[in-house]
């Protein structure tokens, strides 16, 4: 039985959960950060999310994701 690649070369898994960790942290907050200002000083960030509902979920929902990812 041949072995998956994850336990082949661990050290590859844990270089792809840290770029997918810290490209998924950076986005989601980059997201809410961008919904959140975009409420309070009144411009639209999404163009079909006028009232940054989905875009502070969808922000704190990847942010969650990339720390799920945390080792």
């Amino acid at each position: 039985m041949s072995k998956s690649a994850t336990a082949r070369n661990p050290q590859a898994a844990h270089r792809r959960d840290r770029i997918v960790m810290w490209t998924a942290l950076c986005l989601g907050i980059g997201l809410f950060a961008s919904s959140l200002l975009g409420n309070v000083l009144g411009f639209v960030v999404l163009p079909f999310d006028p009232h940054h509902i989905y875009g502070q979920i969808g922000g704190i929902a990847l942010a969650l994701f990339g720390l799920t990812r945390w080792r």
